[in-house]
């Protein structure tokens, strides 16, 4: 069983008590009304951006820019694993894993 939840179903829309005090006003200009009163309203909207959001848009423009991968240290890497000099130190490795966990939590 499906339910229309889009558009009014059939029905007319309902006029608010600004819009039945103008439509009531002079029903025999109405027609001529609606067409002025719809001249006067504003048809366009409007967006202003905050300074926070400018500076979030720059921000994220120069977060574009950057490379996804450090190439120069993927190299190093690389070759520390090719010549068997890498050091892997555990207390170092699980610290960052507990702050990186502790930053996906939900803040209480």
């Amino acid at each position: 069983m499906s339910i229309e939840i889009n558009g009014t179903g059939g029905r007319p829309p309902a006029l608010t008590t600004g819009d039945a005090r103008e439509a009531n006003a002079n029903p025999a200009d109405n027609s001529e009304n609606s067409a002025a009163g719809n001249a006067t309203r504003p048809t366009a909207d409007t967006f202003s951006m905050t300074g926070q959001a400018a500076q979030l848009k720059q921000l994220e423009a120069q977060i574009a820019n950057l490379p996804a991968v450090d190439t120069q240290r993927v190299a190093e890497v690389q070759h520390a694993i090719a010549t068997n000099t890498l050091e892997v130190n555990p207390a170092r490795v699980a610290d960052k894993l507990l702050t990186f966990e502790a930053g996906l939590a939900p803040k209480a």
